[in-house]
């Protein structure tokens, strides 16, 4: 749980997928400059992440929540500017 609440303290806002009141998951979204960083919770122990700048994905990463949190938050703002 700690790990969501990083994201939201991040600024990444949340979607269920799915039906809203039993989801079959739920994504991150944080746009910034050119790049979306988006992740996707299956539950505590399966997650995956991308990063799409200008509509190309440059990043990607998968493993547990808290793994794929501190991955994503780690990710170079300088990617977020297209450089």
């Amino acid at each position: 749980m700690s790990a969501i609440l990083e994201l939201v303290a991040a600024g990444f806002r949340m979607f269920p997928l799915g039906d809203p009141d039993c989801p079959e998951s739920l994504v991150y979204m944080r746009e910034r400059g050119h790049a979306r960083d988006m992740i996707r919770v299956y539950g505590p122990g399966e997650c995956e992440a991308v990063r799409m700048v200008h509509r190309t994905l440059t990043r990607r990463t998968e493993g547990t929540t808290q793994q794929v949190v501190t991955v994503v938050l780690g990710w170079s703002v300088l990617d977020v500017w297209g450089r």
